[in-house]
């Protein structure tokens, strides 16, 4: 199976209420029903937002006729890939406008309204208006692979903090391991489009495309990134270490659970991409690409700082 991660921004949203245009035909009917004011009534709660796609969209949800009628109405399958950089992507990538039976999507979207809306229209879109290929998980922790497009909301995406960005890598470094199937196969595919999101969230998913190239054949087939060029529309296909994963397991064991270590690794090959060693003192701390890393390859943490 070939599994898609997308990180969502909010084009889509600014489509909808600025650049109508770009629906072509569907114009009139976009400003009549006004997608972007969906949830409207949650006000500036993200909690609320969640626990309302939660019981639309999660284990067992149910979406309700209103919003269903309003699905229908403006007819995702008939939605130019142009309207945002998620479904343009997808498209140069794929090929196709929208999501087959024998494929996953997972939408990476910010603990915000705004990400949480967008990233709700964009499952819209790439499921071509068939809800019932949708999902939504409230945290990394919780997902659970499965054909079709899973919305998850991912606290800290936006890396407004470093301590709170190092959570949200640690929850995706989770869903990775969670999207790694057995040993005995059969193996996936991986592809990241990076055209949306937080432009600072790049590097670390990155870094995480890099971890899953690191696994074995029989599990991981390919790992590929892309972005949207900004100017030619063409897809840039970004490159992409393979890291030694027995070393990196090595390097990485004895930090705490507060990503602390006492001394210095040896060897220091990760030094300023997954910690930082400061020598006068003789301490490293993890970065929070290197809480994910450590929590994708399943690296125990110590009690305590090694040292």
């Amino acid at each position: 199976m070939t599994v898609h991660l997308i990180s969502v921004g909010r084009s889509l949203l600014d489509a909808f209420a600025k650049r109508r245009d770009l629906f072509g035909g569907l114009h009139p009917t976009i400003s009549r029903y006004k997608p972007q004011e969906l949830l409207s009534e949650v006000g500036t709660s993200t909690a609320a937002m969640s626990d309302r796609l939660a019981i639309w969209f999660g284990s067992g949800g149910r979406l309700p006729t209103k919003e269903a009628d309003l699905i229908r109405a403006v007819e995702a399958d008939r939605w130019p890939v142009r309207v945002c950089a998620e479904m343009e992507t997808f498209h140069r990538v794929t090929g196709r406008r929208s999501v087959t039976d024998d494929e996953m999507v997972v939408l990476l979207a910010t603990d915000t309204i705004a990400g949480l809306r967008s990233g709700l229209w964009t499952a819209v879109g790439l499921a071509g208006g068939a809800t019932e290929k949708i999902r939504y998980v409230d945290d990394p922790e919780w997902f659970k692979p499965a054909p079709g497009v899973t919305l998850v909301r991912v606290p800290y995406l936006d890396a407004s903090s470093e301590s709170g960005f190092a959570k949200a890598m640690a929850g995706l470094g989770t869903m990775g391991r969670a999207l790694l199937p057995s040993e005995a196969g059969p193996s996936e595919s991986f592809h990241f489009h990076l055209s949306g999101g937080f432009k600072a969230a790049i590097p670390y998913l990155i870094g995480l495309a890099e971890g899953l190239r690191s696994f074995p054949p029989s599990q991981v087939s390919a790992v590929q990134a892309y972005v949207l060029h900004d100017t030619s529309e063409q897809v840039i296909r970004l490159p992409l270490r393979r890291l030694n994963r027995c070393a990196v397991q090595k390097e990485l064991a004895g930090f705490a659970p507060d990503g602390s270590l006492r001394g210095l690794p040896n060897p220091r090959s990760m030094d300023g991409y997954a910690y930082d060693a400061d020598d006068s003192t003789r301490r490293a701390q993890l970065t929070p690409f290197g809480v994910g890393l450590r929590t994708l390859m399943g690296i125990p943490a110590e009690p305590i700082g090694r040292g």
